[in-house]
Order: structure tokens, then sequence, then C-alpha cells
């Protein structure tokens, strides 16, 4: 359902879990130039905000709302890249008091979106810092994976668009690169331009989530994104060999088919 220009709310109601889960997707094109921006944009959103400026009061926060978790992750799609925030939280009904938790769930996302963990156009500078070592280290433990690093090389041999090239989370060069200015700029376009999708999943009232999420007054966008990828077919065996001190010798092999999406 769309409730603004790129702006669209998809409900998939089930009765099956004691749970309803909320799932916040901003997508934009995939570059190599905001891959690393857009993976420290979703570190900061699942680690505090200003309301609950500390690691431990955002977790706090979450606990009080009878154990409501909140993460985030980043994915490809052709030539797109998407955030996600997901949100899971108990129905009404398994609550004591049967109070609205959806809407107190709903205030903290907004204040994740709307009131991130500032400072003058930036984020905080001490909390960025870690988040930003966290994932230098996240990515320096994959290249040290040799099944990770072998597909890694075997993107970049395949692929001619540069930002294919890339893994989701960037490369340790590229985040190393990026600054708490740099980062924060990223998100407050994303927040403007990104296609938004809002996925609902659960037992819930559909006319009360439109009426929630209309309340958010979303700026309409006009997102043109290219969820589908091709390249030019080339008669060409392009290969690369690396010797590695390893037990087990890996081989990665990629092939160009004449098959896309939905075929």
């Amino acid at each position: 359902m769309k409730i603004a220009d790129g702006v669209y709310v998809h409900f998939i109601p089930t009765q099956k879990y004691k749970t309803n889960r909320i799932v916040f997707r901003m997508t934009g094109s995939l570059n190599k130039q905001t891959i690393a921006k857009r993976a420290l944009v979703s570190q900061m959103l699942a680690t505090a905000n200003q309301t609950y400026p500390t690691v431990q009061s955002f977790k706090e926060r979450l606990a009080s709302l009878y154990g409501t978790q909140l993460s985030t992750r980043v994915s490809t799609k052709g030539l797109t890249h998407s955030v996600d925030i997901e949100l899971t939280y108990l129905k009404d009904a398994f609550i004591p008091t049967n109070e609205g938790l959806f809407w107190e769930v709903l205030g903290f996302l907004k204040e994740c979106l709307y009131k991130p963990l500032s400072r003058v156009a930036q984020y905080q500078n001490k909390v960025f810092d870690i988040e930003k070592q966290n994932l230098m280290t996240y990515l320096d433990v994959d290249t040290e994976n040799n099944y990770y690093y072998s597909e890694v090389k075997g993107r970049e041999l395949y692929f001619v668009n540069e930002g294919l090239k890339v893994p989701k989370y960037g490369q340790v060069e590229l985040v190393e690169a990026e600054t708490s200015f740099t980062a924060y700029q990223e998100f407050q376009k994303m927040l403007k331009e990104d296609q938004l999708d809002i996925f609902v999943v659960g037992d819930f009232d559909d006319y009360r989530m439109i009426q929630a999420f209309n309340r958010m007054a979303f700026e309409p966008r006009h997102k043109v994104l290219a969820f589908d990828y091709t390249q030019t077919y080339e008669n060409i065996t392009r290969s690369q060999v690396e010797d590695k001190d390893v037990n087990q010798s890996i081989m990665q092999l990629a092939y160009h088919l004449p098959i896309t999406y939905k075929d």
C-alpha cells in the first residue's frame, strides 16, 4: 500500500507467532562510494540514539518493552543497497495489562530515525568510532576466512560494475575512510531520498497501522532503482590463482548465463 510517493506499507498477516515484526527498509542505488557509509549507518541505528545515548540505556529500554528485539542488516539486490531495521515485539494478547505495546515500539523506532545520536550535523564521535572499529574488525576477520576471501575475489573478476565488486558491508579501506560527518550526512540523505518499504508481519489491525505510519509524515521521494542487473556477455575466461598456506584448496567458479530474475 502506497502512503506517499516512494513510501509503501506491506501487510503480511499471520497468527503463527506470539510476536509481531516491523521491518523498516531504506533502499538506495548500489554505489561503491556509499556502501561503507550505509553499513556504518546500520551499526549506529542498532546502538544508541539521543533519548538513550548509551548502549546500556538503549538495551534497557528495549528490555522494558517486554523484551522487544531490534536488529539491523544490509542487503543488495541488482543495483540496489538496502538497510533494514527490524523490531520484534510481543502481541498485546500476551501482555498482562493488554496495553498498546505497538505504540511504544513505534515511538522507539521514530526516536532511532529522527533522534539519532548526533551533534552538530554528525554522529557523536565516541560511539561512532567504536562502531566503526567494530565493523572494520568484522571485515578483517571475514577476509581471514578463505571461503569468503575467494568469493570476494571471484566477484572482483566477474563483475564489470564497481559497486557489485564490493561486499555489502564494504571493505576495510572504504570503512576506514569514512567519518562521523560523512556517515551522518548519508543517513540524512537516506531518510529523504531512499525508497521506504515498511513490512508488518503478524496479527494486527490494518487500519490502526496505516494511521500510525501516516502520522510519521514521510516526505515524498522519486527514487529510480534497478533491482535487476545484466552485463554484456564476453567470450573471455578470467582467472586468478593465489598461493596461501591452507589445508584445503578452494576453487570459485562464476558463470554468465542468459537468465534474468523471474525467468
